[in-house]
């Protein structure tokens, strides 16, 4: 695991039955990519300054891009420096921006 330095650490666990590819978090700004990741595994931690219990999240799945959409993080609390899992799933809906929920867990 990355030495945190005040820092939080967040991996994305795919918890659905569809490859995610061209993964893109943007927590509060910072962009990070995870690339692609198989149904059911769990990528590396990347490093955030600032992050909440919910980000922007945009992948792909067969092609077709999915995203989680936050409007603002108003009222929202930072998360503690530490490791974190965004627990993203995926239903068949050809939605974009319906067919992602994201659960975080604390690590």
């Amino acid at each position: 695991m990355p030495e945190l330095g005040g820092m939080t650490a967040i991996r994305i666990e795919n918890a659905s039955a569809y490859t995610f590819d061209h993964i893109v978090v943007n927590a509060s700004g910072k962009e990070q990519h995870y690339g692609k990741l198989e149904p059911l595994f769990s990528s590396e931690y990347k490093l955030f300054e600032l992050a909440y219990r919910y980000a922007f999240v945009e992948l792909r799945i067969d092609g077709s891009v999915a995203t989680i959409q936050p409007f603002d993080y108003f009222g929202e609390t930072p998360l503690e420096s530490g490791y974190y899992t965004y627990r993203i799933t995926a239903t068949a809906s050809d939605s974009r921006y319906s067919r992602l929920s994201l659960e975080l867990i604390e690590d």
